[in-house]
């Protein structure tokens, strides 16, 4: 597999200002692609926006806490990855409430007529083994991008968190019947990616996908925006 290098912002269809700063990062920077959320205050223009701008690959970004679900008024874990972790884990209600908005959400997705490019989760819930395997059934039937599932690189000391996510997904990249991204940056500098950091690594990755996540919010005043930026001529 050749190298491939993608520039990718999360949270798209969240609200008008992060719409509107992910357009503008890839119409001026080097963003590639944005991870769709569905049923959020954005979404409805965050759709027409990527119709209009077609060169802007599109993602499936499911999200199970932290959020606004599509099958009732809110999560019972509210904001926390970890009681959402928890609650799947250990409770068949919670199972139920999953499957329903796995499905949901990739419906919804899929009535949008927009391709799939890629698939992530927020938090990164994909790796609870529960999502993972419901997330792959929902999916397989007509997907054919490549799955967030890199080894998570810091562009700084590696956390014990990150060190257990990177072995799950090592066994869930042997198994997975999609192609994965190999390599994940961008995890210890949420909100304030460097362009400074970036340029180094870029000449020296090996083969495989390799993603920087981004979550541009604001068009000016905002790190991750003028980072994409100052990358537009890697790209």
């Amino acid at each position: 597999m050749a190298r491939e290098i993608f520039f990718v912002a999360d949270d798209f269809g969240l609200d008008s200002n992060t719409n509107a700063a992910i357009i503008y990062a890839h119409q001026k920077g080097a963003l590639q692609g944005a991870a769709l959320m569905m049923g959020q205050p954005g979404t409805k223009e965050a759709i027409s926006l990527a119709l209009a701008n077609p060169s802007l690959q599109i993602g499936f970004h499911l999200h199970l806490n932290d959020s606004i679900p599509l099958t009732q008024s809110q999560w019972p874990w509210e904001k926390s990855p970890t009681k959402a972790g928890f609650a799947i884990g250990f409770s068949s209600t919670a199972r139920q409430l999953v499957r329903q908005e796995i499905q949901q959400q990739w419906n919804a997705f899929q009535a949008t007529g927009l391709s799939c490019a890629f698939v992530n989760a927020h938090h990164h819930l994909h790796t609870h083994p529960f999502v993972y395997s419901l997330l792959l059934k929902t999916i397989r039937p007509n997907f054919r991008g490549w799955v967030r599932l890199g080894n998570i690189r810091n562009f700084e000391t590696t956390s014990f968190s990150s060190a257990i996510i990177n072995f799950i997904f090592k066994i869930y990249r042997k198994w997975c019947p999609f192609p994965t991204s190999q390599t994940l940056w961008g995890i210890d500098r949420t909100f304030r990616m460097s362009s400074r950091e970036i340029i180094p690594i870029l000449s020296q990755l090996p083969d495989g996908i390799h993603e920087f996540i981004f979550h541009p919010r604001k068009i000016s005043d905002d790190l991750d925006t003028t980072c994409l930026i100052d990358l537009s001529s890697w790209v």
